[in-house]
C-alpha cells in the first residue's frame, strides 16, 4: 500500500511550485509553518516593500512600550499625504489614540496614520526590530508617500523570505511578548483588503494579513491559522505593468487567492 501521507504532504508543495511558475509578473514567495515546512520561490529578491512595511511599524510600536491609548495629534488636513486610508478625507479629526491609528494603518492601510506612528517610534526602532528578526534587506527608509525620497532612490525594501520569517517569529511568540503578540495578530486579523490570500479560505481558518500596492506591484503577506497550527506566507509580485504602461496589478489577486487555498492543506 502506498504511503499516502507522503502524497498529501507533497500536493500543496506541488501546487505552490505551479503557482510560482505561472503567476503574472515576477512572484517572490516564501512559506514557513508551525510544523517546520519551508517553501521558497525567488524569495531572496529585494523589491519595493509597499505597505507590507507597515507590519514592521506595528510591531515596533507594540515593542516600544508606549501605551495603546496614547493621544496622538495629527497634522492639519492640508498637510496629509492621502494615497490610501480615510484620514486625508477627515480633516476635522485632529487627534486619535495610537491604537486606533495602528488599526487604520493595517486594516485600511492609512498612510497618514502610518506616518504619525513612525513619528512616534522612529525609523531606527523599526529597523532595529527588523534586524532582531534576522532581516538584512528589509528596511524602512522613508515616510509614506514621500515622493521626493522615492525619486532619490530611498525606498522601503523587503524580501519575501524576510517578511515570512518576521511573521513566523511573531506567531511563534519569539519576537514580542505574549500580550504584544496577541495584540499584533488581532490588529492584522482586521484586514479589510481580502481579495487575495483570504478570499477562498474556509470559515475555520483565520487570516492575519497585510497587503501592499504600487504601480506594477502587488503584495500580500499573512498568517493563516486553524486549531493552533499556522502558516506564515509572503507573496510579493512586481513587473505587473504591461507594454502599454498599464498597471495590471489586479491579475495577481486570483493567484494569491489560490495560494491561500493551497496553504490550507499545510495546516
Amino acid at each position: 500500500m502506498p504511503d499516502t501521507s507522503l502524497v498529501i504532504k507533497a500536493d500543496p508543495i506541488a501546487r505552490l511550485t505551479e503557482l510560482g511558475a505561472s503567476a503574472p509578473g515576477r512572484l517572490s514567495l516564501a512559506v514557513r509553518t508551525s510544523r517546520g515546512v519551508r517553501f521558497d520561490h525567488d524569495s531572496d529578491r529585494v523589491v519595493p516593500a509597499a505597505s507590507t512595511i507597515k507590519v514592521a511599524v506595528l510591531l515596533a510600536y507594540l515593542d516600544s512600550g508606549m501605551p495603546w491609548d496614547l493621544p496622538v495629534t495629527l497634522p492639519p488636513g492640508s498637510s496629509r499625504v492621502g494615497g490610501c486610508g480615510p484620514l486625508s478625507l477627515l480633516p476635522s479629526v485632529d487627534r486619535l489614540p495610537a491604537g486606533e491609528l495602528l488599526r487604520l494603518m493595517i486594516a485600511l492601510s492609512d498612510n497618514d496614520a502610518t506616518n504619525a506612528i513612525l513619528e512616534l517610534v522612529g525609523v531606527g526602532a523599526v529597523d532595529r526590530l527588523l534586524a532582531r528578526s534576522g532581516a538584512r534587506h528589509t528596511h524602512v527608509r522613508r515616510r509614506m508617500m514621500d515622493q521626493e525620497a522615492a525619486a532619490a532612490g530611498r525606498d522601503n525594501l523587503a524580501t519575501a523570505a524576510e517578511l515570512a520569517e518576521l511573521l513566523a517569529q511573531l506567531r511563534a511568540g519569539t519576537l514580542l511578548g505574549e500580550r504584544e503578540t496577541a495584540m499584533a495578530l488581532a490588529v492584522l486579523r482586521e484586514q479589510q483588503f481580502d481579495e487575495g490570500l483570504p478570499a477562498f479560505l474556509p470559515p475555520d481558518v483565520h487570516c492575519a494579513s497585510k497587503t501592499g500596492s504600487l504601480d506594477g506591484v502587488r503584495h500580500d503577506i499573512g498568517v493563516l491559522e486553524r486549531d493552533g497550527r499556522w502558516v506564515a506566507v509572503a507573496a510579493l509580485t512586481t513587473d505587473l505593468v504591461d507594454a502599454h504602461g498599464i498597471d495590471r496589478g489586479s491579475t495577481a489577486y486570483p493567484v494569491y487567492a489560490a495560494l491561500g487555498e493551497a496553504l490550507v492543506a499545510l495546516l
